[in-house]
Parts: structure tokens; C-alpha cells; sequence
């Protein structure tokens, strides 16, 4: 397997702490061996009324090991990167090899467990070296000056909360006794914030961020001017009479539904029967030919990759093809279960944990309609702007879902009077054969791996009101 080069800050150092370590492990006590390192550098920036409420940096550095022996697995972590502690480190990792159970299905990545022969994302893709540029003073420079433009945009608009800058630098090496040695580096930066609006006795909320590789790439006065509206579109809004209607999600609210819909298309929850779509692959669940991928080579996707979390290639997978579900989301170890191969989607929480299946760049395709023809194909319905409870509202194993929403009412497919303190609900597999269009406006968002959606009209769900 090809090695790619990381260029991150301490790139050399890195890999010589995996080779360091590789070198270290007794071949005669293990069958395999894997050693995963990764660092991490983040700021964090905390702004209210004008000051610096908290201010914090981090720079975290450890090596994961992982042992194979008799298709039994140990694994053992440490943050410490001198010889002594990595030693040791070894030695607890193949001492839990002894302890841990047998499956026949555990073994390292090899040529055939992945459809995918070499990633066709480059490394510099997601590393910015001009990122290291920018300095703590324009950083918080920039968070203050967010503060104070989403202020000025409405005298409605009486306070700013919730403003946060963040930023992170992570390096990743990973060596194998398979011959994979492979690294990369990645840079990112967000802000984020909520717009507090006000109107006599009424106050409304809205929210709105901005992701890229580099701070500077930020539109500051985009991010503003989306929260301020946001929160300025569902001022006055009241209750409405519950019953079934059509509906239109804005893309962040289907982004963060495509969410739900990721972590139920997981297969080792699906194996483990925690998942509505368990045994559903092959059918048709959406009515109209939606297409929905998970693609970790997204040039400006948060969740890119050359290779998953045990250097297997990331590519492009169609879980959805015209609706129809083809695939779940596999590592090496559940693929091997149900006598498929992986599909690029192995994922750790760090190098404190063992790979196990998550998400990358998730999304559905989008269409080919403006936006305001989805609102006026709805008729009578709601235009949803913000959805309250997804997490706890929705159950990934009977469907069930229930969750707070606001937005606008639509009538005669106009955009009308705002809404709010209303509950949407309906079944998983229900809400995904009422799809009836997709809009053309794509975004992504920040939401358990990165999810992507456009505007999307969906027929006769229950909204209960009043």
C-alpha cells in the first residue's frame, strides 16, 4: 500500500513514533499489529457582550495499539511518547490479547476487504498550511466583530448568545503489519452563534455558523446575517391548529434528520437488530428516485479522509439508489459479517479507542427545483426553520419520531405567518416515502459526522398544535 506524507506541524515526528513503536513489538508474541497515532491542536474562544468569557488551547499527542493473536484482540493507549511508556503500552496490549475473545472474523484490513483500491483524495485537500498563519489576536478579532455586525443588522435584535469560535489541527499516522503506512493532516475552523430577537414581550431565537479550512475563509457577515433573519422570520409566532399537513424542512433541519437517518444505517447496530432497517436492503423506501450517499472524499467535507480509522481507502458509497437502499455502512469486522466488504467507514473517537463504524460526508442528493417551487408545490403546510428534541424525539429501532419544530405556516404556497411551539410526528419509514421534491440548495452541517441536504416537500404529516 502507498505511504502518503502528512504536513502538519510535527509531521516527521509523528510517523518516527509509529515506526519507534512497530519496531518495539514482539512479532513472536503477536500475530498482527497495528499502531495508530494522532495529535490534535484546538482553540476554543468564548465571546458574551463584547468579551472574552473563556479562552482555551489544547495540544494533545498518544499512540493507540492494537494486537492480533489467535484471532483474539488486545489494545492498549498511551500519551506518552517516550520509550518506557510505549513499552508498557505494548507489553498491556498484548497482555489483553490473552483475555479477550475469539472471532475468527478479527483480523486486520487485507487486499480484497475493501471495493475501493486507493483513495483519489490527496492529503493537501484538507490541510491548509495558511492556516497556521492567522494568529490567536485575529481570531478573536474575528469572533468579537460577528458579535457586534449580527447586532447592527436589526434593532430587533437585542443580544447575541451562544458565540463560539473553534478551530483544530489533527495529524494522523497508521502503520500495520499488513504493509499499510499511511498519514494525512487536517485543518478546520467554525463559528457559531444565536441571534436573540425581540418584539415587545416576544423574544425568538435563531442560529447560524460558518465552516472552513481556514478562518479567513469565513464570511463573517453571511454567518450574521443568516442568524439574524433566522431569528427575526419567527418573531410573533404562535400555535396553530394541529392536523396533517404537507411540509418543506430547510437544509439544516433535513441535514440534521439525515443524522438519524446515518446512525440507523450503521451495520453493527443493524446486526445487533437496533435498526429499523434492518433487512430492508433492497427495498424501495422513498417513493421518488432519491439518491443518498456517504462520501468521504469531499474535497471541502468536515468529515474527509484519504483512508478510514484502519487505513482502509475512503471513496463514494450510494447507500440510496433511486430509493432504494443498496448498502449499509461497514468497517472491515461487520462487513466480514454479512460476506461483504468495507466500505470505507472504520472511525475512532481517538487513539484512546479501537476503530468501530461511523459516519463521513452523508448526505442526499439534490434536485433540480428552486426552493420557493417545493413551498408553492406544498399548498397549505409549514416551513420548518428549526427543529427542537431530534435526538430525543426519534427512535432508531421502531422509528418512532417526535420533535418540537418552528418555522413559517405556507398558505395558497406562500410563506406567511410564523409558527412555533408545534410537534411533528410521524415513523422513520413513513416520513421517507412522503418525499415528494427536493430543492437544488445543498448544505452541510456539523451533526454526528457531516450531513448534507437541500429543501425538501414532504406530504400529510401530523403537526400538532393547539
Amino acid at each position: 500500500m502507498k505511504e502518503s506524507k502528512i504536513i502538519g506541524l510535527k509531521a516527521n515526528e509523528l510517523e518516527k513514533a509509529c515506526e519507534r513503536t512497530a519496531a518495539a513489538i514482539p512479532s513472536e508474541k503477536v500475530d498482527q499489529w497495528e499502531v495508530f497515532a494522532a495529535r490534535e491542536v484546538e482553540n476554543e474562544i468564548e465571546v458574551f457582550n463584547g468579551d472574552i468569557e473563556s479562552l482555551s488551547f489544547s495540544d494533545s499527542t498518544g499512540i493507540g495499539i492494537r494486537v492480533f493473536r489467535d484471532h483474539s484482540v488486545g489494545y492498549a493507549y498511551t500519551a506518552v511518547m517516550e520509550r518506557g511508556a510505549i513499552i508498557d503500552a505494548i507489553e498491556n496490549a498484548v497482555a489483553n490479547s490473552k483475555v479477550t475473545g475469539k472471532d475468527p472474523l478479527k483480523y486486520l484490513p487485507a487486499e480484497g476487504d475493501s471495493s475501493i483500491d486507493e483513495g483519489r483524495l490527496k492529503t493537501g485537500d484538507l490541510f491548509d498550511r495558511s492556516f497556521l498563519d492567522v494568529s490567536i489576536k485575529d481570531k478573536i478579532k474575528m469572533t468579537l466583530e460577528l458579535e457586534s455586525v449580527t447586532k447592527k443588522f436589526d434593532k430587533r435584535i437585542t443580544a447575541v448568545t451562544n458565540l463560539g469560535y473553534g478551530d483544530a489541527l489533527s495529524e494522523v499516522c497508521i502503520l500495520n503489519s499488513n504493509g499499510f503506512s499511511g498519514s494525512y493532516a487536517t485543518t478546520i475552523s467554525m463559528v457559531y452563534l444565536s441571534a436573540i430577537s425581540r418584539d415587545g414581550d416576544d423574544v425568538s431565537t435563531g442560529g447560524y455558523f460558518g465552516i472552513a479550512r481556514n478562518p479567513l475563509f469565513i464570511n463573517i457577515m453571511e454567518v450574521a446575517k443568516k442568524a439574524a433573519e433566522r431569528s427575526l422570520a419567527i418573531l410573533g409566532g404562535k400555535k396553530i391548529k394541529s392536523g396533517r399537513m404537507n411540509i418543506v424542512m430547510d437544509p439544516l433541519v433535513s441535514a440534521q434528520f439525515m443524522g438519524v437517518i446515518a446512525s440507523a444505517l450503521d451495520a453493527d447496530s443493524v446486526q445487533k437488530g437496533k435498526s429499523l432497517f434492518r433487512g430492508r436492503k433492497g427495498q424501495k423506501l422513498f417513493e421518488i428516485d432519491i439518491d443518498v450517499f456517504d462520501d468521504g472524499t469531499l474535497p471541502e467535507g468536515l468529515a474527509s479522509r484519504p483512508f478510514d480509522d484502519e487505513g482502509v481507502a475512503r471513496g463514494k458509497t450510494t447507500v440510496f439508489k433511486k430509493g432504494v437502499l443498496q448498502t449499509y455502512l461497514y468497517d472491515t469486522y461487520t462487513a466480514r459479517k454479512d460476506n461483504t466488504v468495507s466500505t470505507g467507514n472504520a472511525a475512532r473517537a481517538s487513539y484512546r479507542s479501537t476503530p468501530g463504524v461511523g459516519v463521513s460526508n452523508f448526505y442526499i442528493g439534490p434536485g433540480r427545483n428552486d426552493p420557493a417551487d417545493l413551498i408553492k408545490n406544498a399548498g397549505r403546510g409549514l416551513y420548518i426553520m428549526d427543529i427542537i428534541g431530534l435526538g430525543s424525539g426519534t427512535n432508531p429501532i421502531s422509528g418512532h419520531m417526535s420533535v418540537g419544530a418552528k418555522g413559517l405556516m405556507i398558505e395558497n404556497g406562500e410563506l406567511t405567518r410564523p409558527v412555533r411551539e408545534v410537534t411533528v410526528a410521524s415513523d422513520i419509514l413513513s416520513f421517507l416515502s412522503g418525499f415528494r421534491m427536493l430543492g437544488n440548495d445543498l448544505k452541510f452541517m456539523p451533526s454526528g459526522g457531516y450531513m448534507g441536504s437541500p429543501s425538501i416537500l414532504i406530504e400529510n404529516i401530523a403537526v400538532s398544535g393547539k
